[in-house]
Order: structure tokens, then C-alpha cells, then sequence
């Protein structure tokens, strides 16, 4: 059977309809954009007359990038940093939420634990403090700088705690009656019910990650050591003015945007990949995640 709407409910509907579709296209364009500019020749370029559609079709700039070593390494480093902060992150994560969320007759201390936890996300050291534990610990200039400081966002402990505290409390104790330990009903009972928000935040800290390129600005020396974003920053933001001395070279620096432009597009592939997969788990594991406190 229909369900009825008011008029107003149906303008508001289409309001809803429009508007998302508008901030849907806001975000659409500026990857067409990018895309059609790594297709796009030189000249056309140059000449600013690329919008959303490619001039003079060319897979040159794409030949450029696959001969660009340094941008391989980047990626492959950028693809070892984002697996193994998914899983030393999510793994904390899991190990840090399944206490607290237990009832306080269970864990008398939870309290005084989430404190610990909400306090320094409230009033965390600061960037100085930071980058001198990083030096001191001896982590500067290895993929471990980029990881350890954030691995254990508090924010994702407390959805997911949130998350296992909605689970009805008669599960876990079916298998403590059937004598699983901790562990096991973590593993076997828990995790498995947990699914849709561990893989919201799996998406949270993979896409961070990839995408993060001020840690690396900050933790690493050596240019062949930058994670991919790092190294797209220093090729495309950091224009030496000093060395535009003439026409020429000012053409040979925009010449190099189609290149440029393949180079984030190929950055972007591996998350547009791997959001389509996650989304149906997206939104379910977020709201189930904040809606208990």
C-alpha cells in the first residue's frame, strides 16, 4: 500500500532529491576535470580549453607517469603504509572497545579507562610534543612515523564500543555459559555481529591514511621515502617562482599538467575502487555506532 504524502512532504522530497544531486555533481567535477586533463594533449591545455570532456584524446601523459620510478615507490610505499595501519589500527581499535564496552558490574574500572581515552582526544599534546616523541623514539624517516602517533583513534574506539554495547548482552553470555573465554566470544560471536562497523571504520583509517600527506611532510627526510601524497604535494604545489625566468619555461611547467593530472587521477583509482564495495555498510555502521552512549 502507497504511503500518503503531503504537499509540503513532497516538496520537500524534491528539494532533497535536488539538492543531493547538486552536492553530488560539486563532487563529481573536479575528478572529471582532472581526469579529462590527463587525457587531453598539451596545447589544449595550454591553451585552458579542457573542461569536463578531453581535447585532442592522448594516453602520452599516462606513458609519462609509467616511466616516473619515483611515482611507483610512492605508491607502493603509500599501499604498504595504508595495509599495515589497517591492520595494526583496527586491531587496537577492537582490542581497546570490546572492554569498554562492558557493563560496569563486569569492568568496575571502564570509567575511569574511557577518561583515559576521551581526555587526550579532547585535549590532545599538540604538534611540537608530537614530533619529539617521534624523534626521540627514533622513528623519523621510517613508515612507522606515519602509523604508530594515530594508532588509536578514539573516535573509532568509542563507535565501536557503541556498536558491541547494542548487541544484546544474552549473546555473549550464551558463550560463557558454553565456556568460550574472552577471546573466543570476541572472535567467534562478537566481531562477526560487528561486521557493518568495522568496516565503516576499516574505510574511515584506509582512506585516511592514503590520503594523509602532512605526517609525511613532517616524519620523512628522504624524497624516496614519501608516501604518494607527499610526493603528488612537492610535484604539483611547490612551484619555485624563482625559476620561471621565461616563457618557455613557464610553458614547459604547465606542460606538465596533463602529467600531473594522470598522476592524482591514478591516486584517486584505489579508493574509488574500494568505496563502491564498502558502501552498503557505510551508513549502517555509523548510525548504529552513535546512537548509544
Amino acid at each position: 500500500m502507497d504511503r500518503y504524502m503531503s504537499p509540503s512532504r513532497r516538496v520537500f522530497v524534491v528539494c532533497n532529491y535536488v539538492f543531493c544531486i547538486l552536492v553530488g555533481l560539486l563532487c563529481i567535477m573536479p575528478v572529471l576535470h582532472v581526469f579529462s586533463l590527463s587525457l587531453s594533449g598539451k596545447a589544449q591545455i595550454m591553451a585552458g580549453n579542457v573542461g569536463f570532456w578531453p581535447k585532442d584524446f592522448t594516453l602520452d601523459n599516462y606513458r609519462y607517469v609509467i616511466k616516473d620510478a619515483q611515482f611507483y615507490t610512492a605508491f607502493g610505499i603509500s599501499v604498504v603504509r595504508t595495509l599495515l595501519a589497517l591492520v595494526i589500527v583496527m586491531l587496537l581499535t577492537i582490542m581497546a572497545a570490546y572492554p569498554l564496552s562492558m557493563r560496569q558490574v563486569n569492568f568496575p574500572a571502564r570509567r575511569v579507562y574511557i577518561w583515559l581515552f576521551v581526555i587526550p582526544m579532547l585535549f590532545s599534546g599538540g604538534l611540537i610534543p608530537t614530533y619529539m616523541m617521534v624523534v626521540r623514539t627514533k622513528l623519523i624517516n621510517t613508515i612507522w612515523a606515519l602509523i604508530l602517533p594515530c594508532a588509536v583513534p578514539v573516535y573509532n574506539v568509542i563507535l565501536l564500543q557503541n556498536f558491541m554495547k547494542a548487541l544484546p548482552d544474552a549473546i555473549a553470555e550464551a558463550a560463557y555459559i558454553d565456556g568460550a573465554d574472552h577471546i573466543t566470544t570476541l572472535r567467534k560471536v562478537i566481531l562477526p555481529l560487528c561486521l557493518p562497523s568495522l568496516a565503516t571504520l576499516s574505510l574511515f583509517v584506509a582512506v585516511g591514511h592514503w590520503n594523509a600527506w602532512y605526517d609525511g611532510m613532517l616524519y620523512i627526510n628522504d624524497n624516496m621515502k614519501f608516501p604518494l601524497q607527499t610526493y603528488l604535494r612537492t610535484v604539483i604545489v611547490q612551484v619555485n617562482i624563482d625559476q620561471i625566468t621565461d616563457v618557455n619555461t613557464l610553458s614547459q611547467m604547465v606542460a606538465t599538467v596533463g602529467a600531473d593530472s594522470a598522476k592524482v587521477f591514478l591516486a584517486l583509482a584505489p579508493m574509488l575502487m574500494v568505496y563502491p564495495f564498502a558502501q552498503k555498510y557505510f551508513i549502517h555502521g555509523i548510525v548504529q555506532g552513535s546512537v548509544k552512549g
